[in-house]
């Protein structure tokens, strides 16, 4: 296991573009999913191969991802969790786009509260463009900083943050190891995730998504299962 990886060396590769992150008819999935950091699996298992990718959601505006759209949910896509099969490299969703509330109609998904989407949109917008300043100055940097909206480090720091927090061992649990949306068996005090046909996951790597923008997750979980080659992401909200 690595702890607070600063540099991205052999097998990582961060902000990598979202041709390299989804398969070719899904690429517009980079409108929901900002690809923050791939790791080539092998760094993880030497029994492993190919690479897998940490994403961020641009959504939630609040609550958990996924909150309002279970119509359009499937087994590897409840609320706070996303899956995606590997295809070769790249990730292909494993469900309906309109799990993102972004990605309906007000006619499949009347607002739950008042100004809901015109609040999520605003939001987005800004995830978005903080995307693409941090994403700027890392190409500019090779160090990863946190920005305030103008694109100037922010508090004044220039102090460079983790690329990845955790990567390989295990994850111990948190909030999202403890809301019963996603399937889990213990083993060891380690929450393993299981995909529907029965296989365990492995944890892969973890990092706060506001790292790599201006806000996110304070933990996104990356997770593999080797026999079906599925990634699963889930997201730790203080």
């Amino acid at each position: 296991m690595l702890e607070d990886v600063m540099t991205a060396g052999p097998g990582l590769r961060v902000y990598p573009e979202p041709s390299d992150v989804f398969v070719a008819d899904q690429v517009e999935l980079a409108e929901h999913l900002h690809p923050l950091i791939s790791i080539e699996l092998a760094r993880v298992d030497p029994a492993w191969h190919g690479w897998i990718h940490l994403l961020s959601p641009l959504e939630p505006a609040e609550g958990y991802l996924g909150d309002h759209t279970g119509a359009f949910h499937s087994p590897l896509q409840t609320t706070n969790w996303i899956g995606f099969a590997l295809e070769g490299d790249r990730y292909r969703l494993l469900g309906d786009v309109r799990y993102f509330a972004r990605a309906t109609t007000p006619d499949e998904l009347p607002d739950p509260r008042e100004g809901f989407r015109a609040q999520l949109e605003e939001h987005c917008r800004g995830e978005e463009h903080s995307y693409r300043l941090h994403r700027d100055s890392f190409r500019r940097e090779g160090r990863l900083l946190m920005l305030d909206a103008d694109g100037a480090p922010l508090h004044g720091s220039d102090e460079a943050v983790a690329l990845l927090e955790q990567l390989g061992g295990a994850d111990e649990g948190g909030n999202w190891s403890e809301t019963g949306f996603f399937p889990l068996e213990y083993a060891g005090g380690e929450a393993r995730p299981v995909s529907p046909a029965g296989h365990e996951f492995r944890f892969v790597a973890a990092v706060p998504g506001y790292h790599y923008r201006r806000t996110g997750a304070d933990w996104i979980l990356l997770f593999f299962e080797p026999v079906e080659r599925l990634a699963l992401l889930t997201f730790d909200w203080s």
